[in-house]
């Protein structure tokens, strides 16, 4: 019993890690053999992995969502005139956000639950001509 009570205590530290001052991990997406532009987005505790994601305009786009956390739900949300769209995923397996962005630009993603957005889970879409 003594062993479960230092484990637990670190685990919840280890959940609850900040998403706030990560450094930038970016991705660009590839356009599979189906013409779709896909992209993993892992979900941890408080910030998306990568946070930024590179995509061309006029193609459609699938982001594939992976909960790291398990426990804590999470979602992705994409929220402006051109680009709005929301997906959550909670526990084990994958969720996806698909969309086709028609305008160059940039737009932020967060998660929207609770506080998250607050503790640094948020990230930049970035859609090139």
């Amino acid at each position: 019993m003594k062993r479960i009570s230092w484990i637990l205590p670190l685990l919840l530290v280890a959940a609850c890690s900040s998403g706030l001052n990560r450094p930038e991990v970016s991705a660009t997406a590839n356009l599979d053999s189906d013409g779709v532009q896909r992209v993993t987005v892992d979900m941890h505790s408080y910030y998306f992995e990568p946070n930024r994601i590179v995509v061309k305009a006029g193609k459609p786009v699938d982001l594939v969502l992976h909960n790291c956390s398990h426990v804590v739900p999470h979602n992705l949300t994409i929220s402006s005139p051109d680009i709005n769209v929301s997906d959550d995923k909670w526990g084990w397996g994958s969720g996806h956000v698909r969309f086709t962005p028609t305008k160059a630009g940039e737009y932020k993603f967060f998660c929207h639950k609770d506080s998250h957005e607050k503790k640094g889970m948020v990230g930049k879409l970035v859609v090139e001509e």
